[in-house]
């Protein structure tokens, strides 16, 4: 079995077709596939008709991994054969790294000059800035940040790389036979990483130099995952994302990963109607473009939340380990994703760059999964959208917008890969008074901002409302800038008799004050109906209207 992880782009319509296709591909097309990769004097592309302008090979091999019984003996022998580096003219040792090149021929390297044409003569100086480079990456992820280092091949005192006129930007090579704990899971192997050996074709975002430098930190981490961590197959998407953000990590000057964001936010390159709030519970789309949420979480618990997620995937996959790292910190994934759904309304012209991204003014807007015009009485939307996965919504008015932020919090759904879309309704009422309408509304979460001020719409609602009292922890009271710790809080059946009364906490909710009502406090006192409630706090009186269904 050889497994290659490329850093490279997918077109939208084959990351999100490739799952079930790959599964009517033959082995022997498999097989035909990854010799073009290695080869690089094969035709450009796959040979299978069903997979037009493919030009990443990683999800081809998660299919090799899964098949790899299908293979004959002859084979799995060339797969093998496929990922080595010995043959090749010359080879140099430089701190941690082995690394062979030609001198001449197809493969030679080079370095560019300003007009991004090769350099001749240059092959020595490019691999003494490969053996740089290489090393820094080591020093910045296994000596800074405290990933353990990649295991070496048997018998070898170094990592090895080589530099092979490949026409994408490097692969993280490993093969059946250098898997390192047999009938374990995830299964752990031995590697190597095969770059590019010059940068110049014009299908990449970023040439010579700066594209060395994000591949040596996004392959060198696809080494240490699958070689300390774990490979998890169906978790593609994971190791994807967490490569392209350490490319950030080590070179933040470069930003090579800008060209995968509009497959997340949406953009030119979607064609419309296509949009449908990209989940975090596949690997369609590769993954890379799904780094912000990374970003997100190294901003708000530091850079050693993905250090501490990695590791917890020794024994879980990304979603329960992601769990586990935040729980740990005081949150969990469900409170996480929230956050990084309101994070991505501040991007291109909205960014703020110090509470929110770093470099969200380089971002892309957030396109919105559907629009409706709102002419201040009541306008309805609805959204189909899979669980864990966040979608925007714009009402326009004549001379301001309200976008409307939902976050599909279903993790138990995402764990088991459930890709069922769950619909959404999304109202504005008269007085910009805003709410959601779901099935199962502790699964959801909203943020509505208007535009012009970008200050947050308070959702003027109880929510969740209805209340199920089996499935909710809690329900939400807004008192929007409200500065009191707690309300007295009254709930009165529709006849009008007292139900239930006392003193609760009043939090912060998405910039604004919410008294918090646990269900353990009421659904002793509360049966099925509407409820009035009223709630004193010592600046204002409130008061809601809500369904409770036991």
């Amino acid at each position: 079995m050889l497994v290659v992880l490329l850093l490279c782009a997918l077109s939208p319509w084959v990351a999100a077709q490739f799952e079930a296709a790959s599964n009517r591909i033959t082995t022997e097309q498999l097989l035909n596939n990854l010799r073009s990769i290695k080869n690089p004097s094969a035709p450009y592309g796959i040979s299978d008709e069903s997979h037009p302008n493919v030009k990443c090979g990683f999800g081809i091999q998660a299919q090799v991994v899964r098949r790899w019984k299908d293979f004959s003996q002859v084979q799995r022998a060339e797969l093998s054969l496929l990922m080595k580096t010995d043959g090749m003219q010359n080879d140099t040792i430089a701190g941690h790294f082995h690394i062979f090149y030609d001198t001449a021929g197809i493969n030679e390297p080079a370095l560019l000059d300003k007009n991004n044409q090769r350099i001749p003569g240059s092959a020595k100086a490019y691999i003494k800035n490969v053996a740089q480079i290489f090393n820094t990456v080591w020093d910045m992820e296994i000596n800074q940040m405290g990933y353990s280092a990649p295991p070496l091949e048997i018998g070898q005192s170094y990592y090895s790389i080589s530099v092979q006129d490949m026409q994408d930007y490097g692969v993280t090579n490993f093969d059946e036979t250098t898997r390192i704990n047999s009938g374990q899971n995830p299964p752990l192997y031995r590697s190597s990483i095969t770059i590019d050996n010059d940068f110049q074709e014009n299908q990449y975002y970023t040439h010579g130099m700066n594209a060395l430098e994000v591949t040596a930190a996004h392959e060198f981490h696809h080494a240490v995952q699958v070689g300390s961590y774990g490979f998890w197959a169906d978790d593609i998407y994971a190791h994807e994302l967490t490569s392209t953000w350490m490319e950030d990590v080590v070179y933040t000057d470069v930003n090579d990963y800008y060209q995968y964001l509009p497959d997340f936010f949406g953009g030119k390159n979607l064609t419309a109607g296509f949009w449908q709030g990209l989940s975090f519970n596949s690997s369609a789309f590769g993954g890379y473009e799904r780094s912000i949420f990374a970003h997100c979480l190294s901003k708000m618990f530091g850079a050693g939340i993905m250090k501490d997620i990695w590791t917890g995937m020794r024994t879980l996959p990304f979603l329960e380990s992601t769990d586990a790292a935040l729980v740990s910190r005081g949150s969990n994934l469900q409170s996480a994703f929230a956050e990084f759904t309101k994070w991505n309304y501040f991007t291109w012209n909205r960014a703020d760059t110090l509470t929110y991204y770093p470099e969200g003014n380089h971002y892309p807007s957030f396109q919105p999964l559907q629009k409706v015009t709102f002419y201040n009485t009541t306008s309805t939307t609805s959204g189909n959208v899979e669980p864990l996965s966040s979608s925007r919504y714009e009402f326009e008015m004549s001379k301001d917008t309200i976008s409307a932020f939902i976050a599909n919090v279903d993790i138990d759904n995402a764990i088991i890969k459930n890709t069922t879309q769950q619909k959404v309704d999304v109202t504005i009422s008269s007085g910009l008074q805003t709410k959601i309408s779901v099935d199962h509304p502790s699964l959801w979460r909203s943020f509505f901002m208007q535009d012009s001020t970008q200050i947050p719409r308070v959702q003027m609602t109880a929510a969740p409302n209805p209340l199920r009292i089996a499935e909710a922890p809690w329900l939400k009271l807004s008192i929007n800038q409200d500065n009191a710790k707690t309300a007295e809080v009254f709930f009165f059946t529709s006849s009008f008799k007292l139900a239930y009364s006392g003193f609760l906490s009043v939090e912060n909710e998405d910039g604004f004050r919410a008294i918090v009502v646990p269900t353990s406090e009421i659904k002793s006192k509360l049966s099925s109906g509407i409820y009035f409630i009223i709630a004193k706090t010592a600046k204002s009186d409130y008061k809601w209207k809500v369904a409770v269904i036991r």
